[in-house]
């Protein structure tokens, strides 16, 4: 199952203020962000490149963690017992 409807579904919960939702999404973003910008340091070899590589690299860490800290201030929590049954219902 992909990442976007895990969150969709998740999302689609009442349990969530519009703001803890936009953490959850902004968090979900900037992890994805981070593991591209991971991958992109892996292939890399333009030496020029390897500066840049790492300065998107700590950019991309530093929103996540950002964001991390945001849900955790907001007591963002995420229930996975709403995620199962949703997808139990979706795989029915």
């Amino acid at each position: 199952m992909n990442r976007k409807k895990i969150i969709g579904i998740l999302l689609s919960t009442a349990k969530y203020t519009s703001e803890q939702k936009d953490i959850i999404v902004q968090l979900e973003e900037a992890k994805l962000e981070w593991e591209s910008s991971k991958e992109y340091f892996q292939v890399v070899d333009d030496p020029k490149l390897v500066d840049y590589a790492i300065y998107r690299e700590d950019q991309s860490k530093a929103r996540y963690i950002y964001f991390l800290l945001e849900a955790r201030r907001k007591d963002v929590t995420i229930d996975a017992s709403y995620m199962i049954e949703d997808l139990n219902a979706v795989n029915k």
